[in-house]
């Protein structure tokens, strides 16, 4: 059995693989299943909870957790399988008071000793690690941080709080070390990747050996729009109570997003 592992990182094209999953569903089927977040939520909320309070306890829930999650999609048999959810990896960092991916090795290492325990030795585990450069990485959760909370600061304010997390070839080399023999780690930038027909779908595929001939091409997801981070960072900055800021907010959003539909080719 082939298993490709995808931790994330948060903010580096994997809206756009997922996305992509669930647009190729049928094509790509009965040559791989995938599960996502919503399938391994157990699985997640528990990698939250380790990289909170990380401890022995926690990281044994987080691989019962996993186990329960892939007892209960009845995966025998499938030549391929893909996981996708950035959050196994623990939560996004500048959120619930996180700033580093200090935990992700231990996580990834659970996660991979979990799919060798039950799929077996023979199993070919991977673990893929979509990356992207130190500033566009901070830029990007600094507007996600925008849009979730009730964040002030600049960017140039808030990007050293990131500085650590964002050396995210780092935490790859953490993880490879971390790993072992249990599973081979395949690093991508999505500054190589992002742009081709596939995006990072198409790496993805690529390591499970699955054919991507006559799949048509992905647009990205998730794609910060200019000018929404200036608009949000003022809406933070007023005096609107939080109901009415939540709504302003939504409302910026989704005009970018019309804007950008209108406008793509």
């Amino acid at each position: 059995m082939r298993i490709l592992l995808h931790p994330g990182f948060h903010k580096t094209g994997t809206s756009s693989l997922q996305r992509g999953l669930e647009t190729l569903a049928d094509r790509l089927a009965p040559d791989l299943r995938f599960l996502l977040t919503a399938d391994v939520m157990e699985a997640a909320r528990a990698a939250r909870r380790y990289a909170a309070k990380p401890g022995a306890a926690r990281l044994t829930q987080f691989s019962e957790a996993l186990n329960r999650s892939l007892e209960a999609a009845a995966l025998e048999g499938v030549p391929a399988l893909l996981i996708s959810a950035e959050d196994l990896a623990g939560p996004m960092p500048g959120t619930r008071g996180i700033t580093s991916y200090d935990t992700a090795p231990a996580l990834v290492l659970a996660a991979t000793t979990t799919l060798a325990t039950r799929f077996g030795a023979a199993a070919r585990i991977t673990v893929l690690c979509t990356t992207r450069s130190a500033q566009d990485w901070q830029r990007s959760v600094w507007y996600q941080c925008l849009r979730g909370q009730r964040l002030t600061d600049d960017f140039e304010t808030y990007r050293p709080k990131l500085s650590r997390a964002a050396q995210l070839d780092n935490v790859v080399s953490a993880i490879t070390e971390h790993v072992g023999r249990a599973a081979h780690v395949v690093a991508c930038p999505i500054e190589t990747c992002g742009a081709a027909p596939l995006g990072p779908l198409g790496v993805a595929l690529d390591l499970l050996d699955i054919s991507n001939d006559g799949l048509p091409s992905l647009r990205a997801h998730n794609v910060q729009p200019d000018g929404a981070a200036q608009e949000l960072l003022a809406l933070n900055r007023s005096g609107l109570a939080d109901t009415e800021l939540a709504q302003a907010k939504r409302d910026v959003v989704r005009t970018y997003r019309t804007m950008a539909t209108r406008t793509r080719p």
